[in-house]
């Protein structure tokens, strides 16, 4: 899936941890009211992505790094929300390590 919109990147999560659905409607109005960007999603995404992450399969866990890796290389705004919203806080929310083996160097570049 090419993600061109906020949308196409909340659907492309919700493939890979279905309950992001339920996370995103009830998050702070973004699934609800549609005034949402990339940046928004990725806030809303980078406190639960630990309990995905330590729940997924490892071909999911290579999906959701595939899929990091291919927004830090798209650039633009969807690289910026991926780098300055989830992979600068990587270590805080717990992931680093869980994600590290499987990023490109430019993501690995962002990764705190």
């Amino acid at each position: 899936m090419k993600i061109q919109t906020p949308k196409d990147l909340v659907s492309a999560l919700i493939d890979l941890f279905p309950g992001f659905r339920e996370e995103w409607d009830e998050g702070e109005g973004y699934g609800g009211v549609g005034q949402y960007n990339f940046h928004t999603v990725f806030m809303e995404l980078a406190p639960v992505c630990s309990g995905y992450l330590a729940e997924a399969t490892p071909r999911t866990v290579e999906a959701f790094c595939a899929l990091i890796n291919a927004l830090v290389a798209g650039g633009g705004d969807v690289e910026n929300a991926v780098s300055t919203c989830l992979l600068e806080h990587a270590s805080q929310v717990g992931i680093a390590k869980t994600i590290k083996a499987h990023l490109s160097q430019a993501a690995k570049a962002e990764l705190r």
